[in-house]
């Protein structure tokens, strides 16, 4: 028997999704739209898959370790290059930050509620996860998070909007968070939905980029509105000297080549990222509205996916196998700590309006029952 250490033997691993392809087969049905996973409905700009069929023809040789993206992001944020590192996805940067910050003792805090790859990546690490209580509303409670802090407290962790709940941290309540956090503590803010929140809540989002303390990390993705999830690029920004020790840490050539050219390419398609947060703003308030009209307990969300809050395990199973026989993929929570709930993505117009008229139909029985 190979042996493993024992922190790990509670780990559970992070399970997907459903494919539209198993929901099709299982409930004979023809059309399946998949809104589980927060995925960019129009996929990615035409300019992206270019550029990563054009990379394709250069994948014998390695790439330049996204030296070439790094200086875009630069110019993009307006910071020198030795302010960007580059990953497979911001998952793996929440992995890596745990792994090279956390010192033997120290532990990591999020409040409940929090996405997933939290807890997943510090107990892979060795070290403790430790959580303040969620707030009213289903909101992150700064006060709690302030108050849970000890000082063997090293890394915090604030997904900002939160994925699953959809909600985020206001501008006032984050800057005051951040003036109760030691310097010699690290606060990492996910922001991997921020074009969706800075469009949903202009007024009170706050661009994590814009901070200047040299204790925040803000991590990005290409993943949503940008519509890369397959290709897995996301980035981290911050201080030159922390990013320094991720730039140590990290695999020499990731992402590959083919990822960073069309996260390259992305970045410069304004028009698709403008089309993708319109709809997405629009959809949003349609399900919101929906559900706030028919009964339902759902989140602020500023993301894009609404989450509904169903009362019950049982209440969440059972409108999660109602969507599937409408042919609607949505998200069971329960990994996520939140059993009673379910996350649902905004789609195209169709899919979000079909999905808003499920909502309406399914009322009576879930709702109502």
């Amino acid at each position: 028997m190979i042996h493993t250490p024992p922190h790990l033997s509670h780990l559970q691993p992070y399970t997907p999704g459903q494919s539209a392809e198993s929901v099709r087969k299982e409930y004979g049905l023809t059309d399946v739209v998949k809104l589980a996973s927060n995925e960019n409905p129009f996929g990615p700009s035409p300019k992206a898959l270019a550029a990563a069929i054009t990379a394709m023809q250069n994948v014998h040789v390695y790439n330049d370790g996204g030296a070439a993206l790094r200086e875009s992001l630069a110019l993009h944020h307006g910071v020198p290059a030795s302010h960007i590192c580059l990953s497979n996805g911001s998952d793996a940067l929440i992995h890596q930050i745990m792994r090279t910050f956390l010192l033997p003792g120290e532990t990591a805090l999020a409040s409940e509620g929090s996405f997933v790859s939290f807890g997943i990546a510090v107990t892979a690490s060795g070290h403790e996860a430790q959580y303040a209580p969620l707030g009213p509303g289903y909101r992150f409670d700064v006060e709690a998070l302030a108050g849970s802090l000890t000082p063997h407290t090293k890394v915090i962790y604030l997904p900002n909007p939160n994925n699953p709940t959809g909600t985020h941290i206001d501008h006032d309540a984050l800057q005051w968070f951040l003036e109760q956090v030691p310097s010699t503590t690290l606060v990492v803010l996910d922001e991997a939905y921020t074009e969706y929140a800075k469009d949903l809540a202009p007024e009170t989002y706050s661009d994590g980029t814009l901070f200047e303390r040299g204790n925040v990390i803000v991590l990005r993705t290409f993943s949503k509105a940008f519509g890369l999830a397959a290709l897995r690029v996301g980035y981290a920004v911050g201080h030159a000297d922390v990013v320094s020790w991720l730039q140590r840490t990290k695999l020499p050539f990731d992402p590959n080549g083919p990822a960073c050219a069309a996260a390259q390419a992305a970045l410069d398609d304004i028009d698709h990222v403008r089309k993708t947060v319109e709809v997405n703003t629009s959809g949003v308030r349609v399900l919101l509205e929906t559900l706030a009209e028919n009964g339902y307990t759902a989140s602020a969300s500023v993301a894009n996916f609404v989450f509904v809050d169903l009362g019950s395990h049982e209440a969440a199973r059972r409108f999660h196998g109602a969507l599937l026989r409408e042919g609607i993929i949505s998200r069971p929570l329960a990994g996520f700590g939140l059993p009673h709930c379910i996350r649902i993505s905004t789609g195209l117009p169709d899919q979000t309006a079909h999905v808003a008229d499920v909502l309406c139909r399914l009322a009576p029985t879930i709702v109502h029952d």
